[in-house]
This record gives C-alpha cells, structure tokens and sequence, in this order.
C-alpha cells in the first residue's frame, strides 16, 4: 500500500513539475505567438510571476492544509495548475495569460503539498527518504522537460503547447483521487493554536539555511549559457551537458546518499560553497566538468541533510504550514537570486553569481551547525 501511495505522488508531483518547470524557457517564443509587441523587460516579470505569487500565498494554503487536510490540499495544487494552463492555453491577449499565470502560482504549489501529505503518512526516515524522492522527481522534471518541450517547440508550437501540457497535472489529479485521506484538525477560537500544532522552536533557522542553500543554487543559473560562451565554449550542447550535471549527479546517486546514517547537511554545503568559488576563478574550460560535478555532490548532500532536518521536526497537526514556510523560502530565494545575478553580472562580472552563490553557501553552513546539534537521531 505504501510503494503506491509514494509511487502515485511522485508520478503525480512529476507530471505537474515537467508542466511547470519545463515551459518558462520558451516564453519568448510563446509571447512571440501571442502578444509580439510585448518588450523584452515583460519576459523576466513574466517568468517569475508564478513562483512569486507562490511564495506569498504557500503558508496560506499550508494553514489551510492543517485545518482541512494535507490530501485535499494536494488535489488543489494540481487542479489549480490544471486550470491556469487550461486558461493560457486559450488566452485571446496578455492581459488574460497573466490572469493565467496568477492562477498558476496562486493556486499551484505542488512541491509543498506533496511533501504535506507525505509527512502524514511517513515518519522519521521513512519520510526523510520520501522527500529526497520527491526533490528527485523535481529534478528529473528539470531536465527532461526543457529538452522534451523543445522539441515541441521547434515544431512550431507556441501558445498551443499549454493546452497539450494542461491534461498532465489533471492526470496528477488523478492519481491523487483513491489515495488514502489525512484527518484534517479543524479548530477555531482559543483553540486554534494548539488543535492546528506547534511548529519547530528552530524554524526561522531551518527556513534560513533552506533560503541560503536555495540561492546558492539558483544564483548561478540565469548567466550560465554567457558564462560558458567566455571560457570558449562555442556549443550550446556541451553548455547544456554542463549546467545539468549537478542534477544529474542527484539523479544518479541519491540511492547511496540516503543510506548514510549520519547528517550530511555540513558536508554538502561545504562542498557547495568550495565548488562556486573555484567556479569563479576558473578561468579554463578543463576543469569545469570536475567542478560541476562537484556542485552536484555538494547540492545532493546538502538536499538528503536539509531533508533529514525538515522530518525530523514534522510534527502532527502542523505539517501544511511547515511544508508551505519551507517551500515559500525556497521560492523567495530565487527570485532574490534572479535579481541579484542580474545585478552582480552587470556590475562585477560573468562569473560573480559563482561567487556569490559560494557566500551564500558559507552563510548557510554557519547558520546550519546549531540544527543539527539540537537534532534527534532517526533511522536513514
């Protein structure tokens, strides 16, 4: 019963991160379809309007969750995403695909009810791992999506393409459906707070180090391909190989990663934060392959800690909010980490979000050894 329950969520949180993940890079093309007159500026506050209007409203929709249960707060995640596709799909003009995009970021948040629901149904490690899996399906929807809608996209497919991707998150709705139901807590009057839970005494701490971690990642991305071009790399496949590797070492090594008995959060963000700063005095091609996989170990290590941390401090009654707080603070973080590539590349140069990403990740390692001294150990 439980392979299912985890296998229906997983497939279901895929399907909707490949349809939210996977088409942001191709806006342009899609605003060349429908609005050709929009300016270029239009495309950076347009890619990132959902996931702002996710990170204000995931707390939200994780009280909510507490009050009237995690399952059907997950339902409402690939539902709300299905409709904000449905309605890009067939927007007549700007004004009604930004409405689209509102309801996507509004109403969508599928990592945070995935791992809500996951955490009334698992504890301790099992629920540690169920969330290094789900981490991994967003990953993986990382990387197939771009890929799999580019090939769409080449064959001339522009606003259409909504309509073709608004059918996977109602087939998550789906398999969502028999799933078994949490018991919701409602509550009301003096007895709110304790009928909807307590949440970690150190959560400002844990949302810190996930912020950090998150920008540290992120940071570097928007400049990536510009970056590569200056150290000669004239190929955008090659490019492409390289900005993936650090997913693709998730992909491939988390089965031992999760194994391991201890806390791997230290480690990883050490491992991070040394990767970025030798990415940005590397000034030669060679050594980029080995420095990418080196983000990759620091991201998958760090992950599998923030992962083990997070279920330790899942606590019955609360775990809509702390699943929403922790993913709004990922979704702050990189809007925070878009503008300030924008702002370091333009002032210090191509390679600065290295730099910045490796402060970000010492930052974080400093603010991250109190959690896992207070930490209680659980079985990997």
């Amino acid at each position: 019963m439980q392979r299912r329950l985890i296998t229906s969520v997983l497939l279901g949180h895929y399907l909707s991160a490949f349809t939210a993940l996977g088409i942001p890079l191709y806006l342009p093309r899609i605003l060349a379809d429908l609005a050709p007159d929009t300016p270029g500026w239009a495309i950076g506050v347009l890619f990132v309007l959902p996931t702002l209007c996710t990170a204000m409203v995931a707390p939200l929709w994780g009280r909510w969750a507490d009050r009237n249960g995690c399952r059907p707060s997950l339902l409402r995640a690939h539902a709300g995403l299905f409709a904000g596709f449905l309605l890009a799909g067939f927007s007549p003009n700007l004004p009604v695909f930004v409405l689209a995009l509102i309801i996507q970021g509004t109403f969508g948040g599928a990592m945070a009810a995935s791992n809500a629901y996951l955490s009334t149904q698992f504890k301790d490690g099992g629920l540690s791992r169920a969330l290094n899996w789900t981490q991994y399906s967003a990953r993986l929807a990382m990387i197939s999506g771009p890929i799999l809608l580019g090939l769409l996209t080449s064959q001339g497919l522009g606003l259409s393409l909504y309509r073709y991707l608004m059918w996977l998150p109602l087939l998550a709705f789906v398999l969502i459906l028999p799933l078994p139901s949490d018991a919701p807590r409602h509550a009301s009057g003096s007895q709110k707070t304790q009928a909807l839970g307590e949440l970690p005494e150190d959560i400002s701490r844990l949302l810190s180090v996930q912020f950090l971690f998150s920008f540290a990642m992120v940071v570097t991305f928007p400049y990536f391909v510009p970056f590569g071009e200056k150290l000669g790399i004239g190929n955008d496949a090659l490019i492409g190989l390289l900005y993936s590797l650090p997913h693709l070492v998730y992909l491939l090594v988390l089965p031992w990663a999760q194994r391991h008995p201890g806390n791997l959060l230290l480690p990883g963000l050490a491992l991070l934060a040394l990767s970025n700063g030798l990415q940005f005095w590397n000034v030669q091609v060679e050594p980029l392959f080995v420095l990418r996989l080196l983000s990759g170990a620091g991201m998958l290590l760090s992950f599998v800690g923030l992962h083990r941390c997070l279920s330790q401090r899942s606590r019955k009654g609360a775990a809509g909010r702390l699943f929403g707080w922790f993913d709004a603070s990922a979704k702050w973080a990189g809007t925070a980490a878009g503008v300030t590539a924008g702002f370091v590349t333009q002032t210090f140069g191509i390679a600065s979000p290295f730099l910045a990403a490796c402060l970000a990740a010492i930052a974080a390692l400093v603010l991250a050894r109190p959690l896992l001294m207070t930490s209680r150990e659980i079985p990997a």
